[in-house]
């Protein structure tokens, strides 16, 4: 997000994260928890902060903050996004 550019792919990876967080939700049928992300840019660099919102106590969760880099090359080797353990 240098420059008031913003990369589609900050868009992208964190719209793959959300789906996939808004899955597992609506499979485990949390449906009181709303997921969501942020884009920010920390020290020249950008991340994407996936988190959940509890609707019922509007209590807000971080499940992981990565770099866009990091995300990308997890999505372009296969590998998952995020894991929640």
């Amino acid at each position: 997000m240098k420059n008031n550019v913003i990369d589609s792919r900050s868009y992208f990876l964190g719209k793959a994260m959300l789906d996939t967080l808004d899955a597992m939700l609506v499979n485990s049928q949390q449906l009181h928890l709303h997921p969501y992300y942020l884009l920010l840019e920390e020290d020249g660099m950008d991340y994407i902060e996936l988190r959940i919102k509890d609707v019922n106590t509007n209590i807000h969760t971080l499940i992981d903050k990565s770099p866009v880099i990091v995300l990308n090359d997890r999505y372009t080797n296969g590998k998952s996004l995020f894991e929640i353990g």
